[in-house]
């Protein structure tokens, strides 16, 4: 499903690299989040995948509450807040390699 509609959490680290001159850099914040359900994935995903794909990476993503600002500047919100309020993912993104790569055709 997401490499049909959507970039991969792979692809997106890969992309926010590449925005970075390929240097670990700046503030990922993934936008693929709302408080509501209306993808055919776990609502959880967004969040969990992003933190996989990221921290082999070496970078941190934000991840604020929905509707909660924050300050690049200062420090970060990486706390997985949607862990209490959502059901356990039944599997990681992370491949076991933990390499960020660009998928096939992409």
């Amino acid at each position: 499903m997401l490499p049909d509609i959507h970039m991969t959490p792979d692809e997106g680290m890969r992309a926010h690299l590449d925005l970075q001159g390929g240097e670990p850099g700046g503030v990922l914040l993934p936008i693929h989040w709302g408080t509501f359900n209306l993808a055919p994935h776990a609502w959880a995903e967004p969040g969990e995948w992003v933190m996989d794909a990221a921290e082999p990476a070496g970078r941190a993503a934000a991840s604020p509450r929905p509707g909660g600002p924050f300050e690049p500047a200062e420090e970060l919100p990486v706390d997985p807040w949607w862990r209490a309020v959502s059901a356990p993912l039944p599997h990681a993104w992370r491949r076991p390699t933990g390499a960020v790569t660009a998928s096939p055709g992409r």
